[in-house]
């Protein structure tokens, strides 16, 4: 592998918000779930540890949840279901005529290095952007109005964007593997921007 665990951790993603938290930072106490236990000597109940409450589910598992409901049943169009890999091979097949360019559905997208004010812009296609990555899919859910504006993001290495953008329009991981044998700090950038984006990788 080409990253340390450490490095790997460093990339999770923020924890959400309490629910229980205010605008105005005033914190709600949880209501607590116990078992009363026998009185004690002087007749006073004792309460036991708060229960953590598991029905919690957070806008970023709702997604999560109807990212992977599609790669399992399958995208609907025209009201059909297609099979996910069917659907998948078909944008392999044209992704080397669409890459980066401008299309009458594509977005620009400007992809800033984590940590720098370096970037570069692409133009990019938010369907075949969202099928194959959570966090493209995350990004282009949240993005009201996807025509009018530059979109952005941050990835841990913008000199090997181009090469994971390759492989997800055309599903060839020979360059991947290729620049992996040539330049060992490539090769980790790359991973790290697989892992920070979460493409899904034949």
């Amino acid at each position: 592998m080409c990253n340390t665990p450490v490095e790997s951790y460093g990339n999770l993603p923020s924890p959400p918000l309490s629910p229980f938290r205010h605008c105005d930072g005033n914190l709600e106490i949880e209501p607590l779930i116990c078992d009363i236990q026998e009185k004690d000597n002087k007749g006073e109940e004792t309460l036991c540890s708060p229960v953590e409450n598991t029905n919690i589910i957070s806008e970023e598992d709702v997604l999560r949840m109807s990212f992977m409901n599609i790669i399992d049943e399958g995208i609907k169009i025209n009201d059909e279901l297609v099979p996910y890999q069917y659907y998948i091979q078909k944008i392999h097949k044209i992704g080397n005529k669409v890459i980066n360019k401008r299309t009458k559905d594509a977005v620009p997208l400007r992809v800033y290095e984590t940590g720098t004010e370096n970037y570069k812009d692409f133009w990019v296609h938010p369907m075949i952007l969202s099928l194959q990555s959570f966090q493209f899919f995350k990004l282009f859910k949240d993005i009201k109005n996807i025509e009018e504006k530059i979109i952005e993001i941050e990835v841990p290495s913008l000199d090997t964007f181009a090469v994971v953008l390759y492989c997800i329009y055309t599903g060839d991981n020979s360059k991947v593997l290729e620049i992996g044998k040539l330049n060992e700090t490539l090769c980790q950038g790359i991973i790290k921007n697989i892992q920070c984006l979460e493409v899904i990788m034949e």
